[in-house]
């Protein structure tokens, strides 16, 4: 995967255009934009593509692994049985040249944090996924719905995070968006599958710069 600097600003530029579209039937997994003179679609046929993931139901995020886990690895690395992002990222990192890792688990290992921290980055306080559910589900599609439980309604300026697709969504909109690279904000290095190793994003235009070359007019898809 080539350099992929993350643009807050790009992101929110295209949220703010989010728009309602009638008579879709899926609507839960599917975000539609309006970007300059038409509407443009990111659901999860958009992220597998992008990241070369599959997709399923939409799974739980409990605050550590446990009985889901493979049971080998558990026992083998983490011997008090609870592990979240944050401290299995520090572990990865401490990891000496002579560990006691398999080669088969590391790349496991390996695998468990690219996706973790790369392609469906979260919150370093919650759960890494299970081995076997990594490639069937989509994280963070019930943390709205549970944080709104938790509280009561208030009329207060909210904020909002893209954890689980961020990377993606960025990839997505290159592409959806081709005026992004055509200004030279992105190159395409590749032409392959997952969409994500075919682009490189190595800096980041202003807000006010992506405005006025890119989301002030009507027609950003095309030359």
């Amino acid at each position: 995967m080539s350099d992929m600097v993350l643009s807050g600003q790009f992101c929110h530029h295209i949220l703010l255009r989010e728009c309602h579209v009638r008579d879709v039937d899926d609507t839960a997994s599917t975000l539609w934009f309006y970007v300059g003179n038409e509407v443009i679609r990111f659901s999860a046929v958009e992220f597998c593509l992008v990241t070369g993931l599959t997709f399923g139901d939409s799974c739980k995020s409990p605050s550590y692994i446990t009985k889901h886990m493979d049971k080998r690895i558990l026992r083998s690395y983490f011997r008090d049985g609870k592990v979240n992002v944050k401290m299995f990222t520090n572990w990865f990192r401490n990891l000496g040249p002579d560990n006691n890792v398999s080669d088969d688990d590391m790349v496991k290992l390996a695998l468990v944090l690219f996706l973790e921290m790369t392609l469906v980055g979260k919150d370093d306080r919650n759960a890494i996924m299970t081995f076997d559910s990594l490639s069937t589900c989509i994280v963070g599609r019930d943390d709205k719905y549970k944080e709104r439980l938790k509280s009561p309604a208030k009329r207060k300026a909210e904020k909002y995070n893209v954890y689980g697709f961020v990377t993606a969504f960025q990839v997505w909109a290159i592409e959806a968006i081709p005026k992004w690279a055509m200004l030279g904000y992105a190159s395409r290095v590749n032409n392959v599958t997952p969409r994500i190793l075919n682009w490189k994003c190595t800096w980041i235009p202003s807000y006010v710069e992506l405005y006025d070359n890119v989301f002030k007019y009507r027609n950003v898809r095309m030359p």
